[in-house]
């Protein structure tokens, strides 16, 4: 009748594995394995107090009851009670100081409530007992990983051209850091290109709103002609159900004229995959320019490995490969596809390499375009 209890909980019907495992309890109240059965349910459903009252009918009995203790755990975390999950992890400890399993959840248990310099100490008795436990290997480095509120990166950028240009050298550094709010990223643009070097300034705030929703700001300022005088933009991010996002928003490009750009997203998560599409929408004196982008990307173990796929077509004025010494912003033509690969080299460590092909449209001789091959790589260090 147990086992029957225990398949009807898992298969998610708790209200009658509850039924049956009381009938159990009539003919053996201290067949304490259905009544922690009866209190992870409780506590599944969201109801605390019963599963708390249920087990500690338990721990009254059997205070060294390793199971009972695990759920007790469990439900305080659940509930929010952090006062009341460390001592039940405290005293799994107390009865079972060499249990590699007990010490694991009481390393959890310490990084639940933020006490995560406790949780590597624990951990440090762990490996005494057990050197290769996966799971305590995956802890020590979600803990590293979680007080890693800085990123800095730095990445180059080379294209070379089938013809008539000259090879253009591009780089950034740029620092992140992880707030309440969201996400701020300061940035510094390298750029060569026509026998001058170029700086570019920039800032970007990625603010949390509300629940499913964030954003997303930037400004820029260069005094370079490599680089806009001034560049801003906004965006509006939401999650909707069915594992989609979408978006919308615009960027501004200052050159000799002004460049409103208007944008945003279709995403949609499937499995593994990522699916985005973006399109640009541009005014300008002579009607509107349009392209498109999409991106097809494969999360390969976790969201810091991963392979991206790329393509796209029409107007990129961002880019601005092509212009004259008057600084003009022309509305050329292009085409391009590319692939990229992120690699987790370490828990702090990262690198990334790209590689883009692109058909442009020249400024000087319209409908006449030549080919770009576009490679970037960088390395992400997180402290």
């Amino acid at each position: 009748a147990f086992m029957e209890a225990r398949e009807l909980a898992f298969d998610g019907e708790r209200e009658r594995a509850r039924e049956l495992a009381y009938a159990i309890l009539e003919r053996s109240p201290d067949y304490h394995d259905v009544r922690i059965l009866i209190a992870r349910t409780y506590a599944w459903d969201g109801s605390y107090d019963k599963a708390r009252e249920e087990l500690n009918y338990v721990l009254e009995r059997r205070p060294d009851y390793k199971d009972a203790l695990f759920a007790a755990i469990d439900n305080e975390r659940w509930a929010g009670n952090e006062k009341a999950m460390l001592k039940y992890s405290k005293q799994a400890v107390k009865y079972h100081a060499v249990d590699a399993d007990v010490l694991l959840k009481r390393a959890e248990a310490l990084n639940s409530a933020g006490k995560d310099k406790e949780a590597l100490q624990v951990l440090n008795q762990l490996e005494q007992i057990d050197k290769i436990n996966d799971e305590a290997v995956s802890l020590r480095e979600s803990i590293k990983t979680s007080g890693q509120n800085y990123t800095l990166t730095t990445a180059y950028t080379y294209d070379t051209f089938e013809d008539v240009f000259d090879d253009i050298h591009k780089a950034y550094v740029q620092l992140s850091r992880r707030t309440g709010f969201g996400s701020v990223i300061g940035r510094v643009n390298y750029q060569r290109r026509f026998s001058t070097d170029g700086l570019q300034a920039e800032l970007d705030f990625y603010p949390s709103i509300a629940e499913g929703w964030y954003g997303y700001v930037s400004a820029g300022y260069s005094s370079s002609s490599l680089f806009p005088e001034f560049r801003s933009g906004a965006e509006l991010f939401k999650t909707l159900p069915g594992a989609f996002e979408v978006s919308a928003g615009f960027r501004y490009l200052s050159f000799n004229s002004d460049v409103w750009i208007f944008t945003g997203t279709v995403s949609k998560y499937q499995g593994n995959w990522l699916f985005t599409v973006r399109p640009y929408i541009t005014p300008n004196s002579v009607g509107v320019s349009r392209s498109l982008s999409l991106l097809a990307r494969k999360y390969l173990s976790g969201p810091e490995n991963y392979l991206t796929f790329r393509g796209g077509f029409g107007f990129y004025p961002e880019e601005r490969r092509f212009q004259d010494v008057s600084g003009d912003v022309f509305f050329t033509q292009s085409q391009f596809v590319g692939i990229d690969g992120y690699k987790e080299l370490r828990y702090n460590l990262s690198a990334f390499l790209s590689l883009d092909l692109a058909r442009q449209e020249l400024t000087f001789d319209p409908d006449n375009f030549i080919t770009i091959v576009t490679l970037n790589g960088g390395v992400v260090f997180k402290f």
